[in-house]
């Protein structure tokens, strides 16, 4: 499904804490009539005011309802981020978005920024240019996911059939007490079996497996992901359309585009 490519405006309205790993921000977003994301996997572009100036650099709409974006010139700083679907504020009942932003030791310009929101701080969103939404007619989702892919796993277990088996492989560090939590508060579904991997995300697969009625997820730091990958396409040789992979960040490496093949010896 393809939405209207646009830059739309957005303002804070409220900052909490769905966990500890998290920094949620609350967005009233401009020109929200026909905003629109429909898939678990879909991503938004958000451009942040410049960490020492605070200075917003970030394209803007052509015009009132119309399709495209115009850039700036100057450096801009933007991050892709799963969006939460929009759904009515409580207190106001106008239409808003929630963005979980991974807290870092180290933060970058996004995860730094979203420390110390506050309401009425501005940003600009870009997208999403379309969605695929989640398969609705298999008896099987495996998702692998790290911490910054937390966010579209609640997506995919609010949005798959209740009929549907769900798994989550959390390569998450320590108890996954918290994410257990996490998951189920944001997606409102309690039944997902929940495991940890012990070694590479190719030898965690191989204990759960798949077949003609299993569709995999996996998101997060890219070199992690490419066994897994591996192993999917050449030893279990699933079928392209049964699987999804997504490298959202990249280890050393600044800004990674996740459009970037997680094997660029063997991209699709």
């Amino acid at each position: 499904m393809r939405h209207r490519f646009t830059a739309r405006e957005a303002v804070v309205t409220a900052v909490s804490r769905p966990a500890e790993a998290f920094v949620r921000v609350r967005l009233a977003v401009e020109d929200f009539d026909d905003f629109d994301t429909s898939g678990p996997a879909d991503h938004v572009r958000v451009f942040f005011p410049h960490p020492l100036t605070g200075e917003l650099v970030a394209p803007r709409a052509v015009g009132p309802g119309e399709e495209g974006i115009v850039r700036p010139e100057g450096p801009m700083f933007a991050r892709d981020f799963t969006p939460l679907r929009p759904r009515a504020d409580d207190a106001s009942g106008e239409r808003v978005l929630d963005l979980d932003i991974l807290r870092h030791p180290d933060p970058g310009p996004a995860a730094a920024w979203a420390e110390r929101a506050v309401a009425g701080d501005r940003l600009v969103i870009v997208g999403p240019r379309g969605s695929r939404a989640a398969p609705q007619n298999v008896e099987r989702v495996v998702l692998v996911v790290d911490p910054s892919a937390l966010p579209s796993a609640t997506r995919w277990l609010a949005e798959v059939p209740a009929t549907t088996a769900v798994e989550v492989i959390a390569d998450v560090p320590g108890d996954l007490a918290w994410v257990e939590a996490y998951l189920s508060a944001q997606s409102g579904r309690d039944e997902f079996d929940l495991t940890q991997p012990y070694g590479s995300l190719a030898d965690a697969f191989e204990t759960v497996g798949a077949d003609a009625s299993t569709f995999v997820f996996a998101a997060g730091e890219a070199s992690r992901l490419l066994p897994l990958r591996r192993y999917l396409r050449n030893e279990l040789e699933l079928p392209r359309e049964q699987y999804a992979l997504s490298g959202y960040w990249k280890r050393g490496m600044v800004a990674f585009d996740h459009h970037e093949p997680i094997d660029p010896a063997d991209p699709d």
